[in-house]
């Protein structure tokens, strides 16, 4: 077993702060200005589309816990799920909610190939 990873960062509030990292850690977002901006971030996670394009990613998750903010919740790890230009911090049950809506949308997405196929066969829909 390893010894525990510590990383010392400097902070305006209380100066120079050396904490643990989770063994998820991958770094830090810049140097914090005050202790309540810390925080651990795991590594991204996207999730992508198949396009003609290309892959296209819909989605980026990724581990996260700020230690140090008044909000009980954060100070736990969570998965931070980046969605149309912003981070939503998540929970078990927020991810379950999701994913079931992601199968949702899986199934509504099958119904429109369905009726495409039909209208490409020369049917209506």
């Amino acid at each position: 077993m390893s010894a525990a990873r510590t990383v010392t960062v400097h902070t305006l509030d209380h100066g120079p702060i050396t904490i643990t990292c989770p063994d998820w850690c991958i770094g830090h977002e810049g140097p914090p200005q005050y202790r309540v901006d810390l925080s651990h971030f795991g590594p991204d996670r996207p999730l992508t589309l198949p396009t003609r394009r290309g892959p296209a990613i819909h989605l980026v998750t990724a581990l996260e816990v700020r230690p140090y903010v008044d909000d009980s919740f954060l100070r736990l790890p969570f998965v931070g799920v980046h969605i149309g230009g912003d981070w939503y911090p998540t929970g078990l049950a927020g991810l379950e909610a999701m994913a079931d809506a992601l199968t949702a949308q899986a199934d509504a997405l099958r119904d429109q190939a369905r009726e495409l196929a039909v209208i490409l066969a020369g049917g209506r829909p």
